[in-house]
């Protein structure tokens, strides 16, 4: 099992097998812009409901199943700067239970600035925790980090910061990601896709509405191992509903 969510890491992370042999990135001929020209990443811009978008707050309530967190023993087993984004991989022993259906935590990953928007508003970090059910369907937490006092329990994933530029590093560190999650979990939800090639749709997307805070030291900190701009344009809407509670 572990093997196959290492795998799994390397689909849903930023670069798959198949994806591997195909460059992309953030700049110039190999833009997001591109993406779908590559053969193995057309849905990149023939989708109908791709990601990131700009969330509309129409401050409307709706009554969205719960976020039932399983995350007591997740254990983040590797560190990498995979040349696309600083990622976290966990070991397949952590769940969210959402809508009646178990997804698996597989890790977490950051785009600066912020992917998503909220009415045209960008926040300056943005951590997508990535999870996959058993019938392979995927589910992304996304959390919004704005400037502010040095977040203490992030910390005890300061060993990346040793972390040698585009290197890996091994690690078995006990981290629960509800200890990182806002307080309030209070989302947004709509359907969308990965925002990276091969942009698979669907992609349920559940967005916090509170921002955490990092200090802007632990900010800089992560971005020196992320491209410049590592964030996709906002996507269009395509008629989308965008759900909150």
């Amino acid at each position: 099992m572990k093997k196959s969510i290492l795998g799994l890491c390397l689909t849903l992370g930023l670069a798959g097998s198949a994806m591997a042999q195909t460059h992309w990135g953030y700049q110039g001929d190999y833009a997001p812009e591109n993406w779908g020209k590559m053969s193995d990443a057309q849905t990149c811009s023939t989708g109908k409901t791709q990601s990131p978008i700009d969330i509309f707050d129409s401050k409307t309530n709706h009554k969205l199943p719960p976020l039932k967190f399983d995350y007591r023993h997740a254990d983040i087993k590797q560190i990498v700067d995979n040349g696309h984004s600083l990622q976290f991989n966990f070991d397949s022993n952590s769940n969210l239970t959402y809508n009646n259906k178990t997804y698996t935590l597989v890790q977490f990953h950051a785009h600066e600035p912020a992917e998503h928007t909220i009415n045209g508003i960008r926040y300056p970090l943005e951590l997508h925790f990535v999870h996959q059910a058993a019938d392979h369907s995927n589910l992304v937490v996304a959390v919004f980090v704005q400037e502010g006092q040095q977040n203490s329990y992030f910390e005890k994933l300061s060993v990346f910061k040793k972390l040698a530029k585009n290197g890996s590093e091994n690690t078995d560190i006990l981290f629960n990601p509800e200890h990182l999650y806002p307080h309030n979990h209070s989302y947004y939800r709509y359907t969308g896709s990965l925002t990276t090639p091969p942009c698979s749709e669907p992609v349920t997307w559940i967005l916090f509405r509170q921002p955490i805070t990092l200090s802007k030291a632990e900010i800089a900190e992560i971005a020196q191992y992320l491209p410049k701009n590592n964030n996709r344009p906002v996507q269009p809407l395509n008629n989308r509903i965008i759900e909150n509670n």
